[in-house]
Formats: structure tokens, sequence, C-alpha cells
């Protein structure tokens, strides 16, 4: 894509010529992510087999103090449940139909899990309450980086793992742009298509915020607090 860029000030309109690497930039900028209005949602993404994922989730949701039973084969309860479903070579964990805020598989669990399965994996969603695009990429059970971008006022950080224990904590916007191979000081990002393209790495080509034409392997459904 070609733009044509003019700087416009007492003396007239003047072109501007900001070279090539002006139109690098501009090629490499997308629109591919936007799939239009996602609702709310937080998912799961583990390179792991579903029988092993179901495997993990039991073992860890006491760690929680969460107790789950399975309800595959009873469909009238799969209403709120936790759905387990197979995509591609992955496998997506999901609460389609539940608040964000009443879901039990959120950051902690999702980290607990991936460590338990020393897999690579990803914690991710929207919250459109404040325009909030989260991320968390794991590799082999360890968190690489936990990114998070709101556009109104809310929780926004890019915190990169580090290999010695330690962490830093920076701008996500530039982080985003940088993992993207764009310019720091561009004021162009394309969020979905940040969180897309770190799925893909994955092996994760689309994102189904409600499991959809995805193919359900197990349904875990809470045990009632005893």
């Amino acid at each position: 894509m070609h733009r044509q860029w003019y700087l416009i000030d007492d003396e007239g309109i003047h072109p501007l010529d900001l070279g090539q690497e002006s139109e690098d930039f501009w090629d490499k900028f997308t629109h591919d992510g936007e799939e239009g209005p996602w609702s709310a949602f937080s998912q799961v993404v583990v390179d792991a087999s579903a029988t092993r994922t179901v495997e993990g989730l039991f073992r860890t949701a006491p760690e929680l103090e969460v107790g789950l039973e399975e309800v595959t084969d009873q469909p009238e309860l799969w209403d709120g449940s936790m759905m387990v479903a197979s995509g591609e070579e992955l496998t997506v964990i999901s609460e389609p139909g539940v608040d964000l805020d009443d879901r039990v598989m959120a950051a902690v669990w999702a980290e607990e899990l991936i460590a338990h399965l020393r897999c690579d994996g990803a914690f991710f969603g929207y919250d459109p309450a404040a325009g909030t695009l989260f991320l968390t990429v794991f590799s082999e059970g360890k968190p690489e980086f936990a990114w998070c971008d709101s556009l109104s006022p809310g929780p926004s950080y890019a915190i990169v793992f580090q290999e010695d224990g330690q962490c830093t904590n920076e701008d996500p916007r530039r982080f985003a742009l940088v993992q993207m191979d764009m310019p720091e000081t561009s004021p162009l990002l394309d969020r979905h298509q940040f969180l897309l393209v770190n799925l893909r790495k994955l092996g994760l080509n689309s994102v189904s915020p409600q499991l959809e034409d995805l193919p359900i392997a197990a349904v875990l459904a809470r045990k009632p607090d005893e």
C-alpha cells in the first residue's frame, strides 16, 4: 500500500517524502485481525490432547478449591459448565455464557494447569467493559509474557518473564508494536491482530469466543460448595 502524506501550514499544502521505511510500515499494517466486536470471553489454549487436558483439570482443581464432575453425557447440565474443545492439534477451554467475573477458569488456574501439563499454551480474552484485550503466553509450562491493554481506564501492562525469575514491566502498546516488527512510535496498533499473531504461533488460527464450530470433547460442571 502506498500513501502520500502532506504538510499543511501557513504557506499552503506540501507533499512529504517519507521514504521506503514509511511504505514498509503501511505494508505491515493490516486489519486482518479485526473479526468484528467480540463478546466478553476468556479462554485457555494448550498444546495437549483433550484427554490429557481433562486429567490436568481434575488434578489442579483441588489446588483452587474447585470441585469438578464430568457431565459430557448430560447435555441438560451443560449450561454454565466448562467446555473442553478440540481445535486443530490443540485443546481449548472456555465457559460460554458465563460472566467473566463468575468464571472459574481464570488466570491463576490457567497458570497452574499449563505448569502441570508442562506444555505451550495461552490464556487470553476480551472484556468489553473497558475494551480490554489480554494475553498470557506460556512455553513448556512457564510464562513468557503477560500482556493487557485497555481502551478506557483499566489494566494495561506488558510483563516479560526472564529465565532467572525476574520480570520487566513495559508499555503494552510499544511491546506489541515491537513484537509485530513495527515502529515503536507508530500511533496505530491492530490489537486483535497482535492477539491472533501470537495465537497462530501456537497453532490456533482463529478465535471462537463461544467455541463456534469446534468439536466438544468434554464438559465439566462445578460441584456445589459443600
